[in-house]
């Protein structure tokens, strides 16, 4: 009997796949894997690394490993969704009596383990905390025979516990090793078979970068990177980082409507902060409809009623009478207090309520809006669409009918609860609102998610925990991105963008030279450390390669009277330089004059709503400097238009607008100067108040790195 096959076949899984799985296997078999040197797995978020690693495990299976132990992350809601996953993919061979599968903590009679069970295949599930880590290590104990069996040790979501540090000040360096990857290490001494360890990830930071060595009380401690490492590409309907942060800044995808921007205020008011009571009070919620202290997650709601019902029209069109009616959903994270879920599940309420007893002409003018912006990007994939009297009439239907599910996500047990058998969050209503914190991360998939309200801004962010926050990863239809809208602060979204980049130059190093993958940070001063130790704070680190841009984004200028003086001085310095084409070529110091210069015209005020938003000068000139290290020149090439239009608000003025070049002339003829140096494209803006400005002309500039420029990861400390 195969498992592998059985498996493959049952879910008709592709070539690439399978070939991807059988170079798993074939490295576990070749390489010593353990805790030190562990073999990994790395994915994209929601790209299907369970479906990938459970492929590996049936093969394994059919090369004479007999146990495999499945580590998950500490949630009972991962633990119950595994269990479910491996019940309904393993279906014949477990009702076969072929294949056993346990939850270790719910194993109470080990007497149960047998010779005669033991002979087949065993599956044990952990949850990575110290009871069932204790436990499996009592049932090893327990049942010798086990300890000389072939044992796989899969650890899903490795990053989070295995190999990590955590603070001990009793240590004099303020670090141990965590209890989890301690214990389990002491359990891998007792086994006296074959055995193997794979990671599975997809934020594999403190994997990879982590030092040369490390000394804890004078001991030197070898670092846990991978013997050998295997890239699961992601399936055809996968939509990530690359979709949210890189095509966002096309006007022809539906990635530039995506994001809608979000100000700290109105976030720090859900999240109940600013106000005495440190609740909604009764006057604010009556008049929630209008207040502008709800304005954004308002607008968000209401976006989402008619997204989700454009999406229902669209499908009862298409469908056949059987086929499952539409259902779709909402996350709002911003807070993991539960107080604070509680106040906006009845904000959420009120406003449900409110716009129910709306007359019909009111509920129309209050969607219109919202429908008028989906035609935008609906337009780019579909001919024809619902009409906004269809889907008033759709959303009216939802709101008298009580459609709308609000529901608090905030313990493990309502997660375990709303799962469904496939082991994603069940859409019983057709319009679902989940309001939770850390609940809503790893491994919680959530299918036709169109509207996410994110609102967590901590002082400084850890780039696998916010990656892992992204549940809008995933697959996604094309008319579904069509309606998905993304609701954050600028702040949030530049270090969530900034870790994409990152995250992806790491894959792309670890493609080219798994060994490099590790030595590519640049950094001022030590070596770096690893991430928090073990996390990697985003948001003082910028990655950037070849063709990668730096401009200031969200900035306003000063007054008319404040900057001309300087805007001459930066005439004075380009216009000998420049030839009849208005280009030129400058030296280093000219470029850091005319930053100096152009980053001198802008402000950052609380009017703007751009405060905390200034331009990093310094990051730009250390990325100049890089880029003529690595071409051996001294030459930056210079790229000037005049008299543009550019807005500084885009997407119906939602959104700063973080694109000023034309993508047909501008960005084609920039990359094309950048072939051996780097560019500076300056853009002079007429700066008129019609686009946002304050009637004064100005330098919008965009930095361009040169072609084949390796991947850099910066941090200033």
């Amino acid at each position: 009997m195969s498992y592998y096959n059985y498996i493959t076949e049952k879910r008709n899984d592709s070539l690439e796949l399978k070939e991807l799985m059988t170079d798993v296997v074939n490295n576990l078999i070749q390489h010593k894997t353990d805790e030190i040197k562990p073999g990994v797995l790395l994915g994209l978020i929601q790209s299907g690394k369970t479906r990938a690693f459970l492929g590996v495990m049936a093969k394994c299976f059919d090369e004479n490993y007999d146990v495999a132990v499945i580590l998950t992350k500490n949630s009972v809601a991962l633990v119950e969704q595994t269990i479910k996953r491996l019940k309904s993919e393993f279906e014949t061979p477990i009702n076969a009596r072929k294949l056993y599968v346990w939850d270790v903590i719910k194993m109470q009679n080990l007497d149960q383990l047998t010779g005669y069970i033991l002979q087949n295949k065993v599956i044990f599930v952990v949850k990575k905390e110290m009871k069932n880590m204790e436990r499996l290590h009592e049932i090893f104990d327990s049942v010798p025979l086990l300890q000389d069996k072939n044992i796989l040790i899969i650890d899903d979501e490795a990053d989070q516990a295995s190999v990590s540090f955590v603070n001990d000040k009793e240590k004099a360096e303020g670090i141990d090793f965590a209890k989890i990857a301690d214990s389990l290490s002491q359990f891998r001494l007792k086994l006296k078979g074959r055995n193997s360890f794979l990671q599975v990830t997809a934020t594999p930071y403190s994997l990879y970068l982590q030092p040369d060595n490390l000394e804890i009380d004078g001991v030197e401690t070898a670092p846990n990177r991978p013997a050998f490492t295997n890239l699961l590409k992601p399936h055809p309907a996968y939509v990530g980082g690359k979709y949210y942060f890189e095509k966002a800044i096309d006007p022809d995808s539906t990635a530039y409507y995506v994001y809608k921007q979000v100000n700290d205020d109105q976030i720090d008011y859900l999240n109940g902060k600013g106000k005495s009571t440190g609740t909604y009070n009764k006057k604010s919620l009556s008049n929630c409809l209008r207040t502008e202290n709800f304005k954004a997650i308002r607008d968000a709601i209401i976006s989402y009623l008619v997204g989700g019902a454009i999406r229902q029209l669209q499908e009862k069109e298409s469908a056949d009478i059987w086929a499952p009616n539409y259902h779709s959903a909402f996350v709002l994270h911003t807070s993991v207090t539960k107080l604070i879920h509680s106040q906006q599940k009845q904000l959420v309420e009120t406003l449900l309520e409110e716009l129910n007893n709306l007359s019909d002409t009111e509920l129309f003018t209050f969607l219109k809006y919202a429908y008028h912006e989906f035609e935008l990007s609906m337009k780019l994939v579909v001919d024809k669409l619902p009409t906004l009297e269809e889907v008033v009439i759709q959303v009216k239907e939802a709101l008298e009918c009580k459609f709308i599910g609000v529901t608090i996500v905030n313990s493990e047990n309502q997660v375990v609860e709303l799962l469904g058998e496939d082991g994603q969050l069940r859409l019983d209503n057709p319009f679902n609102i989940f309001i939770g914190g850390q609940t809503l991360d790893r491994g919680i998939t959530i299918d036709h998610l169109i509207g996410f309200f994110y609102g967590r801004n901590p002082a400084s962010f850890q780039m696998d925990t916010v990656l892992q926050h992204s549940r809008m990863y995933g697959s996604r239809s094309e008319k579904d991105l069509a309606v998905t809208r993304f609701y954050t602060s600028v702040r949030v979204y530049n270090a969530m963008r900034n870790m994409h980049f990152f995250d992806n130059n790491l894959r792309e190093n670890i493609e080219k030279d798994p060994e490099a993958a590790v030595r590519f940070i640049a950094k001022e001063g030590n070596t770096i450390k690893p991430c928090g130790p073990n996390k990697i704070k985003a948001s003082n680190v910028v990655s950037f390669k070849e063709y990668s841009r730096f401009l200031p984004i969200g900035f306003q200028t000063k007054s008319k009277t404040n900057i001309q003086d300087n805007i001459s001085k930066i005439d004075q310095i380009i216009q000998p330089i420049l030839n009849k084409d208005q280009e030129g070529v400058i030296t280093l110091e000219q470029f850091k004059n005319i930053i100096a210069l152009i980053d001198s015209t802008f402000t950052y005020e609380p009017q703007f709503g751009n405060v905390g938003l200034n331009w990093d000068t310094n990051l730009v000139f250390k990325a100049v400097e890089l880029a003529l290290n690595d071409k051996n020149t001294s030459e930056i090439g210079l790229y000037v238009r005049e008299g543009r239009e550019a807005s500084r608000l885009k997407n119906n003025n939602s959104t700063f607008n973080d694109s000023p070049g034309d993508g047909r002339t501008d960005n084609v003829r920039t990359k094309v100067m950048a072939e051996n140096k780097p560019v500076l494209m300056l853009l002079k803006q007429r700066g008129t108040k019609e686009n946002g400005w304050r009637d004064a002309e100005f330098y919008w500039p965009t930095i361009v790195m040169p072609k084949e420029l390796p991947n850099y990861v910066y941090s200033e400390d």
